[in-house]
This record gives structure tokens, C-alpha cells and sequence, in this order.
């Protein structure tokens, strides 16, 4: 691929495109797993990952080698091929990750899954097959993290920053939203990302990038801000506050002022008392 080509090319399908050649231009077969399997499936992958991951089949296990990682990884089902790259199931991959990963890096993917994919023409996955599955997994630690990802996913969440936000919330005690409520609003009805009913408090995630699909950001035209003015206005004339945080927000740390959590305080949103 030429230079100008590579540059005029999104991250997602730079990504894309340096993990099928890490495969292709191996000997001997290599077999992506977890967050590089996750990529060829279109699946959000939260952060960057310099190396690809692939299974490690004896003696080969631990190695690493010119940005390549091959890790040991028990089969939960068979390997399958997506453009004819071969790769761990959409179910394993994403069980693998919320194993290993970070609890907010797992759901993102685990939320995708939830949903059928229009892009690939895959369905959705069921909450049952992958707790089924994620009972194989090799460990009592790996079996309840997999299991706690998949009962907190949620098929509502319409991207990784929706879900990111909301597995952030969670961990920080935050008490739960409600997910994609309507408003009957003197400017139409709209839905939001996230509402907190009694403290009348409206969330919205704004992504510049949406995660695992490969598309360029953007910058909003005016007259598209415009238009989320107003549906702002007509939202908070029904009488409820906002608040709306975007990646930089998220990926702070919880004591910087602008992070979300930060952010989620000074609007009054009171924690749960769970642990």
C-alpha cells in the first residue's frame, strides 16, 4: 500500500489492515485472538494496542516478536475465518476479553455482540450461549469477570462511548440510568443516552469517533450543532437538567475536575451503597 493510500486511511482500517498482514505475511498459521480478533469482527476495542495477539499453539506460548504476541488461550469454540483470516468466534472473542480486560474495556464489545450486526449480516448473540460458554473458561476469577460483564451488557447502548460511560458509572457507584429515554418535547420527541428519573438529570455521551467501525471523525457542520442546540433547549424547557462528557472526560482520572465523575458530582447525582 503507498504512502499517500496508508494516510488517507481512518485509524480503524489502519488497524485492519496491519493486523491481516501480520497474518498473512507469517509462516505458518497465525490466528488472531482477543482484542486483534475483535478488530477483524468490527467489535469496539477501547485504546491501542502496538502488538497483535495471536494464539500461541506449543512451543510457542509467550513469545513475542516484532510487534507480535502469541498468548495461550483455551478454545471455548472452534476457530472460524473472516475473510479468510483465521480468528477465534465472535463469542470467544469477546468472553476472552472481558476475562482479561478491564471491566470498562470489556463491554463495550459485549454490548455490540448483543445486538445483530448490519455490516457483516451477523446476528445477535444470546446472553444465555455466552454464559454457557464463558463456564469454560479456565479459572473461577476468569469465569466471574466474563459473568459479570455479560450481566451488566446491555443491547441499548448504541456505541463503545455509551457503554464505556456506562461501565464507568456503574464502577464508581454511581446510581444506574435509565437507557434511551423518549421526550415529548414542544420541538418534537427525542431520545438521550442516559436519564436519572428522580434527580430529573439527562446524560449524553458526544463521540467524535465511533469505535470499531472504522469511520474518520468528522467535524460537526453548523448546521448540525445548530440542530443539537435546539434539541437541547426543547429537552430542558420539559424541565430536567443536563450534562454531556465526551472521551477526554471519560479517560480522565476521577479527581480531575472536567472527568466524568467530576462532572456527575457537581450535577448532585448520588452513589449507590452496593460494593
Amino acid at each position: 500500500m503507498q504512502t499517500d493510500e496508508w494516510q488517507h486511511l481512518s485509524p480503524w482500517e489502519q488497524q485492519r489492515v496491519r493486523i491481516r498482514a501480520a497474518v498473512e505475511q507469517g509462516h505458518g498459521q497465525r490466528i488472531l485472538i482477543q482484542q486483534s480478533a475483535a478488530v477483524m469482527w468490527g467489535l469496539p476495542v477501547i485504546g491501542h494496542s502496538a502488538e497483535v495477539l495471536l494464539l500461541a499453539v506449543p512451543p510457542t506460548h509467550g513469545q513475542r516478536r516484532g510487534g507480535l504476541r502469541w498468548v495461550e488461550r483455551q478454545l471455548l469454540e472452534p476457530i472460524t475465518a473472516l475473510e479468510e483470516v483465521p480468528l477465534t468466534s465472535r463469542a470467544q472473542t469477546v468472553l476472552d476479553m472481558a476475562a482479561y480486560l478491564p471491566f470498562e474495556h470489556a463491554v463495550p464489545a459485549m454490548d455490540h455482540v448483543l445486538r445483530p450486526d448490519p455490516v457483516l449480516g451477523l446476528p445477535s448473540l444470546g446472553k444465555n450461549h455466552l454464559l454457557e460458554l464463558s463456564g469454560s473458561l479456565p479459572g473461577q476469577v476468569k469465569r466471574l469477570r466474563a459473568r459479570q460483564v455479560i450481566d451488566f451488557a446491555d443491547p441499548r447502548s448504541e456505541s463503545a462511548g455509551e457503554s464505556y460511560s456506562r461501565a464507568a458509572i456503574h464502577r464508581h457507584r454511581f446510581l444506574p440510568p435509565e437507557l434511551q429515554q423518549q421526550f415529548n418535547t414542544s420541538a418534537g420527541r427525542y431520545r438521550v443516552d442516559f436519564y436519572w428519573r428522580e434527580q430529573r438529570l439527562v446524560g449524553e455521551f458526544d463521540g467524535a469517533v465511533k469505535y470499531g467501525r472504522g469511520d474518520a471523525a468528522l467535524a460537526p457542520s453548523w448546521d448540525t450543532l445548530r440542530q443539537e442546540k435546539r434539541r437541547e433547549d426543547a429537552i430542558r424547557a420539559t424541565g430536567v437538567s443536563f450534562i454531556r462528557w465526551s472521551w477526554d472526560d471519560i479517560s480522565r482520572e476521577p479527581q480531575h475536575p472536567e472527568s466524568l465523575v467530576q462532572r456527575l458530582v457537581r450535577a448532585g447525582l448520588p452513589r449507590s451503597r452496593r460494593r
